[in-house]
């Protein structure tokens, strides 16, 4: 689900494919992160320090 609104966002800001599929595959933790709202429930591959910047370069891509 976080992929697919990711690929939504990257798309409702110009980003054509292939690279808005690439872009999701790389920030869809971002989207997932704030889905859940930074709750751990289970294993999360991701530390906060990943997430943080992962966050910051994808702000940047929507801003642009």
């Amino acid at each position: 689900m976080a992929r697919e609104i990711c690929l939504l966002d990257l798309k409702a800001k110009g980003i054509e494919e292939p690279r808005a599929n690439e872009l999701a595959d790389r920030f869809w933790p971002v989207l997932a992160n704030e889905i859940r709202e930074g709750l751990l429930d289970g294993t999360w591959p991701f530390t906060a320090a990943e997430i943080d910047s992962l966050a910051r370069e994808y702000q940047q891509i929507l801003a642009s």
